[in-house]
């Protein structure tokens, strides 16, 4: 009987996170995402590219090639937006006071944990579904060869598990220890995730030992693993995968059906297992709600790594002082975009070095590390950016600060303003720079910083979380560094690609974000 309810009671703990996630609007916005991004990453060969190479010969397009392709470059998506996709839940009860209620339910931390994670995972395997029925469709419009349903899923399921079964694992783990329940827990995910891509390469010597490695239990993403079997079936180390040029006069590689052998199977199993780990210290580290634990957004914080940075350096936030006093001298919007500034150095002070330091290297350095220091600083910027937009929101203050005069009408606009000119702020020595031997990349890092400060606000405004945005950021800086001769991914210039073109395109989408939020807020306010 005992184990009926458990199982009872699993399913529905399952069924209830997986309906919660799905009806966020974040949820809509990520399936859009993935879609677009099915349709970048499956190239027509008639446009001279291709989803696999090997050597200058592209790889046919039958099912065993777009089904591990797709599932391989969509690994690296789920592997780190997953993450970012299912935490949150925690956060919202501990701020709607859900939590209290749950913390009196007659269920263990094991059974709660387990149930959530099952959630988590099912919600994800929904988007795999998704992104899966979209290069279904692209088979059928670019595929050669039938559609052979039995390949995808074996190859989807051998892939895309693992790296979902460690997003999810992960994410309950942060969720559970308090002071990994914010910020930090989200910028040490990343770490995580891009050392877990490269480490078990690296182990493999490039991914060509053949046989039994013990990094394979470790190689989530599945890269090490599909090098290594690459090496064996096509005896070469020179093939690509992603957006590929290749030689039209060579003749087609054709993958086999038998691809996945008995001990990479194997492995993948193994991995599996590996990948649910981090739900053993979770389930012992789970704070169950408990008020000394963790605290609501309008009382005190909880401990976290950049908490503790922040208050060693709280004596910083006395430069938010006279930006406080400068913002209630100016008139209407200005004055409000000054204020959201002195907000956010107030709150968080560690942004004060980050600027300090940023803009003295820009003024020292050599041209040629700005490209490297263009990069770091981003990411620093984003992040700092990605809660500007639902920080009234999780403090309680939205309502109060929308009965001020245009406090809703203007909170979009003075949002992306603030982000747009602390990122202008950050990079000012580099655009002055840039614009005397490069005017190009200083337009690309002008426009740039718009187009992510307007999509910031957006996403946050629309999804009410700032972690949709942050995933789509982060994964989108990570393929930009790996993929340099893209001139589209080049947001911000520090590749040097980017073109008249693709600087006209983030102008356009940033001035359409803020249009369209604009008229949103607008008519929220009727």
């Amino acid at each position: 009987m005992s184990r009926y309810v458990n199982r009872y009671l699993l399913s529905e703990m399952m069924k209830s996170e997986a309906r919660l996630r799905m009806r966020r609007t974040s949820t809509l916005v990520a399936m859009l995402v993935v879609v677009a991004i099915t349709w970048l990453m499956i190239p027509d060969p008639a446009s001279g590219n291709t989803l696999i190479a090997v050597g200058d010969a592209r790889v046919r397009y039958n099912s065993v090639c777009l089904a591990l392709g797709s599932s391989l470059l969509s690994s690296l998506l789920f592997g780190l937006a997953g993450f970012y996709l299912v935490r949150g839940r925690m956060q919202e009860d501990v701020r709607s006071g859900a939590g209290a209620v749950m913390a009196s339910m007659p269920v263990s931390n094991r059974q709660f944990i387990f149930g959530r994670w099952l959630g988590g995972v099912a919600y994800l395997c929904f988007m795999v579904l998704v992104f899966l029925l979209t290069v279904l469709v692209l088979h059928l419009l670019r595929g050669e060869g039938p559609i052979q349903l039995g390949i995808y899923l074996q190859s989807y399921a051998l892939v895309l598990l693992p790296a979902c079964f460690f997003a999810a694992s992960m994410a309950l783990l942060c969720e559970s220890f308090a002071p990994l329940m914010g910020k930090s827990g989200d910028v040490l995910y990343f770490f995580i995730w891009t050392t877990q891509i490269g480490a078990p390469v690296s182990m493999m010597n490039g991914g060509t030992s053949a046989g039994w490695n013990p990094a394979l239990l470790f190689d989530f993403s599945a890269t090490g693993t599909a090098m290594s079997r690459f090496h064996q079936v096509l005896a070469s180390n020179h093939f690509s995968l992603g957006i590929a040029d290749f030689n039209h006069a060579l003749a087609p590689v054709t993958l086999s059906e038998g691809f996945w052998s008995v001990d990479m199977i194997f492995a993948r199993l193994l991995c599996l297992a590996v990948a649910m780990l981090p739900l053993l210290p979770a389930i012992f580290l789970f704070h169950r709600f408990s008020p000394d634990k963790v605290k609501s957004a309008g009382v005190k914080k909880n401990w976290s790594l950049l908490r503790l940075l922040n208050r060693l350096v709280r004596p910083l936030a006395a430069f938010s002082h006279p930006l406080f006093a400068l913002s209630a001298r100016l008139p209407g919007l200005p004055g409000q975009i000054v204020a959201e500034l002195a907000l956010t150095v107030a709150t968080s002070p560690v942004a004060v070095i980050g600027i300090a330091v940023v803009m003295l290297l820009g003024s020292v350095l050599e041209q040629a590390a700005l490209s490297a220091l263009v990069m770091v600083g981003v990411a620093f910027w984003g992040v700092q950016i990605a809660d500007l937009s639902v920080r009234d929101f999780q403090s309680g203050s939205e309502d109060l600060g929308g009965v001020a005069h245009g406090g809703r009408r203007y909170r979009y606009l003075r949002q992306l303003c603030a982000g747009y000119v602390a990122g202008l702020l950050l990079f000012f020595p580099v655009i002055v720079r840039w614009f005397v031997s490069d005017s190009g990349r200083a337009l690309a890092l002008v426009t740039g910083l718009f187009a992510l400060s307007a999509a910031a606000s957006f996403l946050g405004r629309l999804t009410r979380t700032a972690r949709t945005f942050l995933a789509l950021f982060l994964f989108g800086l990570y393929i930009a560094t790996q993929a340099r001769t893209v001139a589209v991914l080049d947001v911000v210039g520090f590749n040097g690609m980017a073109n008249t073109g693709t600087i006209a395109g983030q102008l356009l989408l940033g001035m359409v974000l803020c249009a369209f939020m604009i008229l949103y807020e607008r008519t929220s306010e009727k």
